[in-house]
């Protein structure tokens, strides 16, 4: 397995782990999204097919791969600014399980992202 596809994965279990505790910490609630928990489970049915996608071409070194990596190494560091630096919520995203996995999306997602442009650039 190439580096790529290993980081790739890293990053979508983090992201994949910090939307299971968007489901617990009711995360349309504090974005103001619609639909609640219906609106939200829809909302990632694109974007659980797209991670999914993006893995196969990943492993391919594809064009969509590469941008489908720069896509989710950017998605990566999105969970820490949203919940750290824009919507502070103390008593949401505080636990040390939710700050691990937020940093080490931070790491993971600036190390694809890395790959991805590198690979992308040819």
């Amino acid at each position: 397995m190439k580096v790529m596809t290993v980081g790739y994965i890293l990053n979508a279990t983090l992201l994949i782990l910090h939307e299971i505790e968007s489901a617990y910490e009711k995360e349309w609630d504090i974005l103001k999204l619609p639909g609640n928990v219906t609106g939200f489970l829809l909302l990632h049915i694109p974007i659980i097919f797209l991670i999914f996608y993006g893995l196969i071409e990943i492993e391919k070194g594809s064009t969509t791969g590469m941008v489908l990596g720069v896509v989710l190494g950017i998605a990566g560091i999105i969970p820490f600014m949203v919940h750290k630096l824009i919507i502070k919520t103390p008593d949401q995203f505080n636990l040390p399980i939710s700050n691990v996995i937020m940093y080490s999306n931070i790491l993971s997602g600036l190390g694809l992202l890395f790959l991805s442009a590198r690979g992308l650039a040819g």
